[in-house]
């Protein structure tokens, strides 16, 4: 037995070398794969969304997207209730947004917590726009 204690610490030593070349640049992190899951959820979101096809004003709306660290929503997306399952649309949304407020506590990810502003809403040439308000000019 005695001959054998020596084999542990190079046994412990090898386990360590092989899980530092696991982390080697090449492999994906957690927050690479994590990352990459967000987007792809938001892709799904926009292909859900499509068009904003609208016939009227009453067609279109606002969604708050996304989880900002210091609070509120990234953005907002313009859709139309007329071409979504809004119920569809606001579950696939808050499933985003949880996710991100999820992956913003675990990475510490940090946002530059300005106020994303919620636009307008307009049915132009047959679709929905975002009508920001304008920006007063400075007064002299």
């Amino acid at each position: 037995m005695k001959r054998l204690s020596w084999m542990i610490p190079l046994i412990v030593l090898l386990a360590c070398l092989a899980g530092m070349a696991a982390c080697n640049d090449d492999d994906p992190t957690d927050e690479d794969q994590d990352r990459a899951r967000l987007e792809k959820m938001e892709a799904d979101i926009d292909e859900l969304i499509g068009e904003p096809t609208c016939k009227g004003n009453g067609d279109c709306r606002t969604i708050a997207f996304g989880a900002k660290p210091c609070g509120g929503p990234w953005s907002y997306k313009v859709y139309s209730a007329s071409s979504v399952d809004t119920l569809a649309l606001e579950q696939e949304v808050a499933a985003y947004n949880k996710f991100n407020q999820t992956l913003n506590e675990r990475y510490g990810w940090m946002s530059d917590c300005s106020l994303a502003i919620r636009p307008g809403v307009e049915c132009l040439d047959g679709h929905c726009v975002a009508i920001y308000p304008a920006e007063t000019e400075a007064v002299e």
